[in-house]
């Protein structure tokens, strides 16, 4: 491709190459139609959807390194998926009027800055080709720390009677939810697509073509 980019254009088409290693059955035999091993993408979509194939074929696997796939793997990433339509239902179910002026409280920024701490590793990550990592980091983050922590922690104050209180969370809620989808994007991108266009913004495009949050 490099050589029939510079004999037609004279400039190579890429610079960077990213190699994967192979996909093996879940004993890591290699996959053959005369062992009977074969597994056929069409097929794990069809079961467990393409974006928990897409994780399961992202997560811990190194560049260049061989990886033994198994269903149990793609389920898991199945949940996932399931997960993030759960977090999504009860952010925008407790979110639907956020004033355009709410400030974020102390406890608010603290979290919301540990975020952004947080995007900073996994965008210096994706830049340098470090998919397996980010995309592990982007998972951690939104089922350990904001599906079991910070929305657990939030229940209460969105039935708090200080508006300042209620309205922060409900801000930081929606901020996290929206800035977390478009960073999972890249690596599920058809259930945060989908999610993206049930958040309340008018004349919004699409998210792969949106501007990556900032950390």
């Amino acid at each position: 491709m490099v050589i029939f980019g510079m004999y037609l254009a004279n400039k190579p088409p890429f610079k960077d190459v990213y190699l994967h290693g192979m996909v093996n059955d879940e004993k890591n035999q290699k996959m053959s139609k005369s062992k009977g091993n074969v597994i056929s993408p069409i097929t794990l979509c069809n079961e467990f959807g393409a974006d928990a194939l897409r994780m399961a074929l992202t997560v811990g696997t190194a560049p260049g390194n061989d990886q033994a796939l198994s269903k149990d793997k793609i389920k898991g990433y199945k949940l996932f998926s399931n997960k993030i339509w759960n977090i999504t239902r009860f952010i925008l179910s407790n979110t639907k009027s956020i004033p355009n002026e709410t400030k974020l409280t102390e406890q608010d920024q603290t979290i919301y800055q540990a975020w952004k701490t947080e995007l900073k590793t996994i965008t210096s990550d994706i830049e340098e080709y470090s998919l397996h990592t980010a995309s592990e980091k982007i998972y951690h983050y939104i089922w350990d720390t904001l599906a079991s922590s910070i929305l657990e922690e939030s229940k209460p104050l969105l039935l708090s009677e200080d508006t300042t209180i209620k309205e922060s969370r409900q801000k930081l809620l929606y901020t996290l939810l929206s800035e977390s989808i478009t960073v999972l994007h890249p690596f599920m991108p058809f259930v945060t697509e989908t999610i993206c266009q049930l958040l309340p913004q008018k004349d919004k495009p699409l998210l792969m073509i949106q501007t990556w949050p900032t950390a």
